[in-house]
């Protein structure tokens, strides 16, 4: 089988999957979006406003319905359904673990925005260094934030610095695929700000699908290359046809 045939086939096997359990799975992700967004909510009432402050209580309120979300959607990519239960004891195991990574995103782009107002106060040209590099950080940290809840969700126990390596590979891997959630995301609290604020509750879950399938995809096309690689590297190993010269047998090429 050519790797990509087998790249199609692992693409193909995770969306279907995933697209097939989302309907069975509805009241887990309405329960997990409604968390979500009962957490933004709390943010918006309690500090207006995009400022260093409301970011970081908007990571440590929405980092546990964050991860739980994504954990749901996880499991959903990976058995084909997910009940409320299951989302609830997700919320539960990841607490910690998605408010810890949360907030270390919140807090990059909390310096970006301390750095961007001293620049409006002062604009110095020895302060643009600072305020591209933060605001770099933030834009890395998070693009790379679905990613490595996703990854965390998935294995457990891993720590938090590989979950970040890991991470970044896969956005620089694969970058369209990973922009694809923050922009919908963006789209869907655009119409939200234009139609109506009931349409929050339809973001998280798609937003959290896109980005689930995102990882999969490419971290299966990450395994079906290395295993490829060691396939061709094993003693015996005939090589490919297209690389065999004419008349040259599998005994010979070793």
């Amino acid at each position: 089988m050519s790797r990509p045939h087998a790249h199609g086939t692992v693409e193909d096997d995770v969306l279907a999957r995933t697209l097939r359990g989302l309907w069975p799975s509805l009241p887990a992700l309405l329960a997990a979006a409604a968390a979500l967004c009962l957490a933004g909510a709390v943010t918006v009432l309690v500090l207006p406003g995009v400022t260093p402050l409301s970011v970081l209580l908007g990571a440590v309120l929405a980092g546990a319905p964050a991860a739980a979300l994504v954990a749901t959607v996880d499991e959903i990519a990976a058995t084909g359904r997910a009940g409320v239960r299951s989302w609830w004891g997700r919320l539960r195991a990841l607490w910690a673990f998605g408010i810890r990574h949360t907030l270390l995103a919140a807090a990059l782009l909390a310096l970006f925005l301390v750095a961007l107002t001293v620049w409006r106060q002062r604009p110095e040209p020895w302060l643009l260094p600072s305020l591209g590099l933060s605001g770099g950080c933030a834009v890395l940290a998070l693009s790379a934030l679905p990613a490595v809840l996703a990854l965390g969700a998935a294995r457990e126990g891993r720590s938090g610095r590989l979950l970040w390596l890991c991470a970044l590979h896969l956005l620089a891997r694969r970058p369209l695929r990973f922009l694809a959630g923050p922009s919908l995301a963006l789209l869907g609290v655009w119409a939200a700000t234009v139609w109506s604020a009931s349409l929050l509750l339809l973001v998280p879950a798609p937003v959290a699908v896109v980005m689930v399938t995102a990882v999969r995809t490419t971290t299966g096309e990450t395994v079906t290359g290395e295993t490829a690689a060691e396939a061709a590297a094993r003693p015996g190993a005939e090589l490919p046809p297209q690389r065999r010269k004419s008349g040259e047998s599998p005994s010979s090429a070793e």
